[in-house]
């Protein structure tokens, strides 16, 4: 009976939180899009919405392709940290941490950009019109939007693409881990949310993986601007939150987790 009782309190404890987090995070996206339409314009922050989602998209498809390939060795070979507790967890595998990036998130991304490429002088017509008159004020060069749909000029474009496909898709593969290995050490149980934590872990690494190479050769390779990590620290961890709780309040999933 206790047991029962402390996984409602458990249950009703988190619900709660979802239901405080939507709120927060929706607000937050709000108070993103009236500040950088205030500081800038609109179609600013329209760029800055479509530039993030390129950025970070390998990453968020690589993350759900490690949860489908995931079965295997688990990382940590079944061992304790010294707290007693596993390092990892049986669900974090090699299989998944390296085919969920090689086998989906990667080819999956390519296939994206390749189409990109292909729709690319239809693409420019909007930033090639909107340029000249004004319209966009912080992204107000052709570069910004030929390098976030394909790279940059063909064919080293292309290279950088890959380049960054590859940093991001394996960033978010250590990001996870990173996040199982704290999740462990808070003594959050598997199933339960570890709210916040559980998006921004492999999103956090991912840009940082994917901005190494803007050290090296910063003319051609782009870090995301201080914008555009605002922007995505906010943006992932909304959209599982929103999604989830409310899926959650129109019947589609137990949890809103």
């Amino acid at each position: 009976m206790d047991t029962t009782n402390n996984q409602d309190d458990k249950k009703k404890r988190n619900t709660n939180i979802a239901k405080y987090l939507t709120i927060f995070f929706t607000c937050l996206l709000f108070l993103d899009f009236v500040f950088i339409s205030l500081l800038y314009s609109w179609a600013d922050w329209i760029a800055l919405l479509i530039f993030s989602l390129l950025f970070i998209v390998p990453a968020y498809i690589s993350n759900a392709g490690m949860v489908i390939v995931g079965k295997g060795k688990p990382v940590d070979g079944g061992k304790n940290w010294r707290d007693g507790r596993r390092i990892l967890g049986d669900h974090k595998t090699w299989n998944g941490l390296i085919k969920g990036p090689l086998y989906i998130g990667i080819p999956i991304s390519l296939g994206i950009f390749l189409l990109f490429l292909l729709l690319w002088d239809f693409i420019r017509f909007i930033p090639d019109i909107g340029i000249p008159l004004g319209i966009y004020k912080l992204y107000n060069d052709i570069f910004y939007y030929q390098y976030y749909f394909i790279g940059g000029t063909m064919p080293f474009g292309f290279a950088i693409i890959v380049l960054r496909i590859i940093l991001c898709s394996y960033g978010a593969g250590i990001g996870d881990l990173v996040g199982s290995f704290l999740k462990r050490r808070f003594k959050i149980e598997s199933g339960e949310p570890f709210w916040v934590i559980d998006s921004l872990d492999f999103a956090g690494i991912a840009i940082i993986f994917a901005s190494i190479p803007s050290f090296f050769i910063p003319d051609t390779y782009l870090a995301p601007d201080i914008f555009m990590i605002t922007f995505l620290l906010i943006l992932t961890p909304s959209v599982g939150i929103i999604a989830n709780t409310v899926a959650y309040f129109i019947g589609l999933k137990d949890v809103p987790w």
